[in-house]
């Protein structure tokens, strides 16, 4: 079958870092998830991925620290930061938090692991939409960035507008900021999804996340279905070539795409499951292809077999 003229032109612009609009994004997009248009959409984002990231992975580590019904003990906070640096090749670790968070108790956290965690390694917070003021004093506590979301699974109205101004708020106290596009499900339009991921595009973000919507199985979007992982892997490298000449703001080594997630793998840590979750992880990165795995001090180690024996990882 003969490719798509206008879409092999589209796809090779991206592939050598030249900008693709809105509409060629979408065009990119109209075509089914296994065609031979996809299958070298996705082909060409996996090498830009190895190219783009020197073949070097990443682990981030996730330790929720509050919610509803749930607030983490400093000594534990600080045990698990200090676990996490066994081998030096946690590159970050990730705070989660709720919507009513304190951002005093907050800041004493992020203070916490970086006097616990191995020297160099980047803290990252996921909480509530700040305030330039609060973005300062997460600064100055030692994070390094912020996960922050724009979700497309609930109405989003004005939420969307703030979730937009606390990143403009976080990147411009100099914070390193990953958002996300999604949960994706079928009931999205192509159009409104490459918007949203435009408009993270020109926020200034490190990067964005693509995710699919999974419902629950009495839930309401559980009727809609979901997309398949074929077509989200579409919207992951149309989107990961449609990026492919953006700098980010804040500097990272080795940073791979701008999409995120391609050679990094984020894992929840706690003490019944976190480290079988991060030899879990290695594992991902090694299977993926990856060379290298980035340590705390931005050098690297080699990813064989003997550093997964080494690690216990298999």
């Amino acid at each position: 079958m003969t490719l798509d003229a206008k879409a092999a032109d589209k796809l090779s612009k991206g592939w050598y870092g030249e900008r693709i609009d809105r509409s060629d994004c979408e065009y990119l997009l109209t075509f089914r998830d296994k065609s031979s248009e996809s299958n070298l959409a996705v082909s060409l984002a996996n090498r830009l991925m190895h190219k783009a990231c020197s073949d070097v992975g990443q682990i981030c580590a996730e330790i929720e620290v509050r919610n509803d019904d749930f607030d983490i003990t400093d000594s534990t906070l600080a045990r698990y930061a200090e676990e996490l640096g066994s081998f030096s090749d946690v590159r970050s670790i990730k705070l989660t938090t709720g919507n009513e968070a304190d951002i005093d108790s907050l800041c004493e956290q992020v203070e916490i692991v970086k006097g616990s965690a191995r020297r160099g390694t980047r803290i990252y917070i996921g909480t509530r939409d700040l305030d330039v003021e609060e973005c300062r004093m997460l600064k100055s506590a030692g994070a390094f960035g912020a996960y922050h979301p724009i979700r497309m699974d609930i109405d989003m109205g004005a939420k969307k507008e703030k979730r937009l101004k606390t990143i403009s708020n976080l990147t411009s106290c100099g914070l390193s900021v990953i958002s996300s596009v999604g949960p994706i499900g079928p009931e999205h339009e192509t159009k409104d999804i490459v918007e949203d991921f435009y408009t993270l595009l020109e926020s200034r973000c490190a990067g964005v996340e693509i995710s699919a919507r999974e419902p629950g199985a009495f839930s309401k979007p559980n009727q809609m279905g979901k997309i398949t992982p074929a077509r989200l892997a579409q919207f992951r490298a149309v989107f990961t070539l449609a990026s492919s000449w953006y700098i980010q703001p804040v500097r990272n080594a080795f940073p791979g795409t701008f999409v995120q997630n391609q050679n990094r793998v984020t894992v929840k840590y706690d003490a019944a499951t976190g480290k079988s979750q991060l030899e879990a992880a290695r594992r991902k990165l090694f299977n993926s292809g990856l060379d290298r795995i980035l340590k705390t001090d931005d050098s690297t180690v080699e990813l064989n077999l003997m550093y997964l024996r080494q690690t216990g990882s298999v």
